[in-house]
């Protein structure tokens, strides 16, 4: 099976299993070098597979007689493993990999993170949405302010209100459109899906978590957002770094 590695950022290969062992003796890849093979939901450093290779490896186990673990991303004997409509899965995985199918959440055979544009996009429409209704309600509060004393106690309660009003609606369009189909109104139009690192689906605490994150990345003068379009292997931003999620762009490339 072809390996991909990525050195100072670069991402190289396809190149072979005689090829990469090849590497792995020279030096070339580290045990902190990021790896990936076809099947894998993310890239992983070479060190945390070493144990699950080497002792294949040890044993003369052909590679066609090895498979990925569709959930730990590991190579194993297919011996060790069950096979169902073209996945691998390691037995101790099987009942992780079941539940995954049933929560129709199982990682796609090659995952494309979103690119930055996508995901600006995304955020584009979300906030025409949300922004939107905002809007309306600041309108009639506004509206009502102008008839009272601007710093009378119900002038500041409705002051109050809104901008509660604003996080409010924020959250539970987040809750709801995210927990329904792992996605906003925004990222289904970009064709994207918001899933944690192994591909499982978000909590309702990620979600709140996640939501004020991106106030960090806002605080940051927008950088926490940018660092999306600058992590080329994973476009994460600083609120997914925080939260444990990624993106995927589920149109592929």
């Amino acid at each position: 099976m072809a390996w991909h590695y990525a050195i100072s950022g670069q991402q190289k290969g396809p190149v072979s299993d005689d090829e990469f062992n090849r590497l792995v003796s020279a030096g070339t890849v580290q045990p902190d070098t990021l790896v990936w093979q076809e099947g894998w939901p993310e890239w992983r450093a070479h060190r945390t597979l070493t144990a699950g290779t080497s002792s294949a490896t040890a044993a003369g186990v052909a590679d066609s007689d090895m498979a990925v673990c569709a959930i730990s991303g590991r190579r194993m004997p297919k011996k060790d493993m069950l096979e169902f409509e073209g996945r691998w899965v390691g037995v101790e995985h099987k009942a992780e990999f079941f539940q995954r199918l049933r929560e129709g959440v199982s990682l796609p055979r090659d995952v494309v993170y979103a690119s930055f544009g996508r995901r600006f996009g995304a955020k584009f429409v979300d906030g025409l949405i949300v922004g939107g209704m905002n809007f309306v309600v600041m309108l009639l509060v506004g509206a009502v302010i102008t008839r009272m004393d601007a710093g009378s106690a119900g002038a500041i309660l409705l002051q109050v209100f809104n901008q509660l009003f604003a996080i409010g609606l924020t959250l539970g369009y987040m809750l709801y459109f995210i927990r329904k189909d792992d996605a906003t109104l925004g990222k289904k139009a970009l064709g994207l899906r918001l899933l944690r690192a192994d591909g499982s689906k978000l909590s309702k605490g990620r979600i709140v978590g996640r939501c004020f994150a991106e106030y960090l990345s806002s605080f940051t003068l927008l950088i926490g957002y940018l660092m999306a379009a600058f992590d080329k292997e994973q476009r994460r931003a600083l609120h997914d770094r925080i939260c444990d999620t990624r993106v995927i762009d589920v149109r592929g490339k």
